[in-house]
């Protein structure tokens, strides 16, 4: 008789759950975001994922196809004739916040997203100055201004982030 081999709860959700099959990373990555809000860091979601991943292709319960950042990854036969015992899980007690902290993480998506136009404004700003130079006294006034904006913006998503990750570490050490 063979040992039974445990896999996670996400990949549980993930791949028999969900039927995922034929998947980026990214997009097992997205899924998991999506389902599992305690992951701020996109990062820190891709590496468990690809961790796990790599468990699955050892065990031959997923192939590749593709190389580099299009591979792709498919459940194999092995892996779909697995028999799933559901084991009960552990009593989760979620203690739920006084507020909502999804807004933090919209905020810092909206703010990230106005950081990438400021940061294409100064690059035009710049550029404009480099093929007119003689707009560049009038151009400057702009220029500065939208460093200025630019600061200010990249301030809020820092202090987001961190606020995000301080409530992420708080709610993992539990």
């Amino acid at each position: 008789m063979k040992r039974s081999m445990k896999i996670s709860d996400e990949m549980h959700n993930l791949l028999i759950e969900k039927e995922m099959d034929g998947f980026l990373v990214v997009e097992l990555r997205d899924a998991l975001v999506s389902i599992d809000n305690s992951y701020v860091d996109p990062d820190d979601a891709r590496r468990k994922i690809y961790r796990q991943i790599l468990r699955f292709m050892k065990n031959d319960w997923l192939r590749v196809e593709g190389t580099g950042q299009q591979k792709r990854y498919f459940q194999t036969e092995l892996f779909k004739g697995l028999q799933v015992c559901d084991i009960p899980k552990n009593t989760k007690i979620n203690i739920s916040p006084t507020s909502d902290y999804t807004v933090l993480r919209h905020e810092r998506n909206q703010y990230k997203g106005e950081l990438e136009i400021v940061f294409g404004e100064i690059n035009e700003y710049q550029s404009l100055c480099r093929r007119f130079p003689e707009l560049e006294p009038k151009l400057t006034p702009f220029l500065e201004q939208t460093k200025e904006q630019s600061a200010q913006l990249l301030g809020r998503v820092n202090v987001l982030t961190n606020v995000l990750k301080a409530l992420s570490e708080d709610s993992q050490s539990c």
